[in-house]
């Protein structure tokens, strides 16, 4: 059993309104809470790591062995990566949480308590948010969380660094790492590739998993291969169990099922597999069941009238555990709760082993999958439907209801979401399966309002789209293909949205490998989404510094928007002011203010002066005059863009704060030095406070503030601040990225006694 991901079941659920009204009541609050909430600008995301440890059996039948070697380990730690591999559902993860529980005992005992912390692998996003809330535990600095949370080249440096500062005897459990290249560290350009490169995670030891003398680290996968891990990790495969233990967990469950004899038999018929083992003795004990007996419950498991079992995967184990979870479900719909499948074949279409907060559950927009009436169609209190949906799933440990961050949050097994999963792709006659293309219209549905309410453009809104980003992934696998035009169109408008914000967030590669699997859907060559997609990409492209070939896209996505769209969509401006920009980024800059003109006339006269667009169009076209040495005719438009941006969008908000910072490049260029830099500090402090240290703009502020320095003949002040820079642009953007470059070349030329003019991209 892995069990981060199972809730041991309690016994029935009361039947007490009292209950029932307590727990809604805490649900509508989690909703609200979810629409409402914000995070703190500048602050590392984070997610609990503390060990699932509550629902753990009184004993872990069948690894005892490994246990009294785990705590041998856990005394004087072997200086390896304890690596526990198996298949899902082989309790992996119950084995590292039985061994955190024996940490925390030591706290009963009267000797020193030792740190325990629970990192979840399963995939970056998940990571990122342990591995900061692990940090920040340590004592980091803002500057390390954000290096860590969002996966700098150096993150796993400062996170090991934080480790061997602290105080010895430690644990450390990644768990459901599963894609071990996801531990190898920021920036793998074999993943944007799709290749995963052989043991790089344990080979080269720069990743976020290392070995250590001052505590222990553990990892569970269902990576079996040495070679994945490299010499530094001690694989430790773990199988089912044998038929006495096997056995034996069953009755330590549901004692009164059965004797030994008849405990054997169904324990022969789950394959000793821990997770189905759990879940059939769960059932077992419960006050009210249908097959009260072992015996009755291994006849049931090989009825004809079952589920059809899992189609040429060749894994008998996995084939009687869905049909385990099955007999679950079909039990609750017995007991009046029939929606339980259909929420369960919901909850598969979205990431697994990544949390799903409670929030984005809306039962009005469940309504249609909620109905219980002999006609199929939705019963009114569809909010009351819910709670007894997901009660009922937690009740026989098919959900895991606990916190990520602030706020309430499911989290399934994935080996339960990936049966759930071909059992929505399955066609059956069961009239008790819900219809499938409904399931994926309302999986998809939930996310895409869920993020109707977002601004990209709005840093305490990133957080979110971060969360959402790892589920809409998920979504490309599981519905996108079964979408109809609308429901697919609505879906890439949403990933396109949250590509955007993630860009402006600074995690360009995690935009990008959302992008790119994206645009893998779109329909056709002309799709409006996917030209939105394919817009964002030639973005991406620019972002790298590989302007040429980003002018090609940028002029393919707008020859095919005036085509289908027509020469004065929004879009197609978009497209066009663009081709203006990235004639800028290349210098060009007589042709650039050209487009700009062009763009600007069209702009205002289909979108209006105050239009968003327009205000970036006129804000871009003073840029580009500027940057012709044009500085008093730049000055005076960009004033006009300032005080326009301030009254339509806010004095904090980062174009506005963006329009003052060309103001104090003009102020710097036209030699009114002391005014730049009280400028320069005052745009310093305010991206600082939105976008954090070393979010990308924050550095280019760094970067002219050091050249401002300079100019004035503090060059001491200024090297400092030009090495600190190049310092964090070499491993956010590589050596050979523009920026990284213009900083090591300002700060050469700066140690000869010569100043170089920072110039710098919008």
């Amino acid at each position: 059993m892995d069990l981060t991901d199972v809730l041991a079941v309690v016994g029935m659920v009361s039947t007490a309104a009292g209950v029932g009204i307590t727990w809604w009541r805490a649900r509508a609050g989690d909703r609200a809470e979810f629409r409402r909430r914000r995070a703190a600008p500048g602050v590392a995301p984070g997610m609990s790591v503390a060990p699932p440890v509550g629902a753990l059996p009184t004993q872990i039948r069948g690894r005892g062995r490994l246990m009294r070697r785990l705590r041998r380990w856990l005394r004087k730690p072997p200086g390896v990566v304890v690596v526990l591999a198996g298949m899902g559902g082989v309790g992996k993860s119950t084995t590292a949480a039985a061994l955190a529980r024996d940490s925390a005992r030591t706290r009963r005992t009267g000797r020193r308590s030792r740190p325990v912390w629970w990192v979840r692998a399963a995939d970056s996003l998940s990571l990122a948010g342990g591995l900061a809330s692990v940090a920040r535990q340590l004592g980091a600095e803002p500057a390390d969380l954000e290096a860590i949370s969002t996966g700098a080249a150096d993150g796993p440096d400062r996170f090991w660094e934080l480790l061997g500062n602290a105080p010895s005897g430690w644990l450390l459990i990644f768990d459901n790492a599963d894609s071990p290249a996801i531990l190898y560290g920021a920036r793998c350009d074999a993943e944007r590739s799709g290749a995963q490169p052989a043991g790089a995670v344990g080979q080269n030891g720069t990743g976020w998993v290392r070995p250590s003398r001052r505590g222990l680290t553990i990892v569970t996968s269902r990576d079996a291969d040495q070679e994945t891990w490299g010499s530094h990790a001690r694989l430790v495969p773990l199988g089912p169990l044998d038929e006495t233990d096997a056995a034996r967990a069953l009755l330590d469950l549901a004692p009164e099922a059965g004797d030994e004899a008849e405990a054997r038999l169904l324990a022969r018929r789950l394959g000793g597999l821990p997770l189905a083992l759990h879940l059939a003795g769960s059932y077992l004990r419960s006050a009210v069941v249908y097959c009260p007996t072992f015996t009755a419950y291994a006849e049931v498991l090989g009825g004809d009238g079952g589920l059809r079992l899992l189609d040429g995967s060749g894994a008998p184990d996995r084939s009687v555990v869905t049909r385990t979870w099955e007999i679950s479900l079909d039990n609750l719909a017995r007991d009046g709760v029939p929606q339980a499948r259909n929420l369960l074949r919901l909850l598969s279409c979205y990431a697994a082993d990544a949390s799903i907060p409670m929030g984005l559950l809306d039962g009005r927009r469940l309504s249609s999958l909620l109905a219980t009436g002999p006609a199929g169609s939705p019963l009114d209190h569809s909010d009351l439907l819910l709670e007894r949906g997901l009660r009922g799933l937690e009740r026989v440990g098919l959900i895991d209801v606990g916190t990520s961050g602030q706020e309430r949050a499911l989290t399934l097994h994935p080996l339960i979401v990936q049966t759930n999963r071909m059992n929505l792709g399955t066609t059956t006659s069961r009239d008790t399966e819900p219809d499938a293309t409904l399931v994926r219209q309302v999986a998809a549905g939930l996310v895409v309002e869920a993020l109707s309410g977002l601004r990209v453009d709005e840093p305490a809104d990133w957080p979110r789209y971060r969360m959402f980003g790892v589920h809409l992934h998920a979504l490309l696998g599981t519905v996108a293909d079964h979408l109809d035009a609308d429901g697919l169109t609505a879906l890439l408008r949403a990933i396109w949205m949250t590509v955007r914000a993630l860009d402006e967030s600074g995690a360009h590669d995690v935009a990008e490998r959302l992008n790119r699997a994206a645009l893998a859907h779109v329909p056709g060559p002309d799709d409006e989404a996917g030209l939105c997609l394919s817009h964002q990409h030639a973005w991406e492209v620019a972002a790298r510094g590989e302007f040429g070939d980003s002018e090609r896209m940028f002029l393919d996505v707008a020859e095919r928007r005036a085509r289908t769209l027509g020469n004065d969509h929004p879009e197609t401006l978009s497209s066009r002011h663009e081709l203006a920009w990235v004639a800028g980024c290349q210098e060009r800059w007589v042709e650039a203010e050209a487009r700009y003109d062009l763009v600007l006339e069209d702009r205002r006269r289909v979108l209006g002066e105050d239009h968003f667009d327009t205000l970036l169009t006129r804000f871009e076209r003073g840029w580009c005059i500027a940057n012709q040495e044009r500085f008093e005719e730049a000055r005076a438009l960009l004033e006009n863009v300032l005080e326009d941006r301030t009254r339509v969008l806010g004095e904090a908000h980062q174009r506005t704060v963006g329009t003052r910072h060309e103001l104090a490049w003009i102020a710097a260029k036209q030699g009114r030095l002391v005014e730049a830099e009280r400028l320069y500090r005052q745009v310093l402090d305010d991206r600082r406070r939105a976008l954090g240290d070393e979010h990308l703009s924050t550095l280019t502020i760094h970067h002219e503030l050091a050249w401002v320095l300079a100019c004035r003949g503090r060059s001491k002040e200024a090297a400092t601040r030009y090495a600190r820079v190049l310092d964090i642009r070499r491993r956010r953007l590589g050596e050979d990225h523009p920026d990284t470059r213009a900083t090591a070349l300002a700060l050469d030329r700066l140690g000869r006694g010569l100043t170089v003019d920072a110039r710098h991209l919008v």
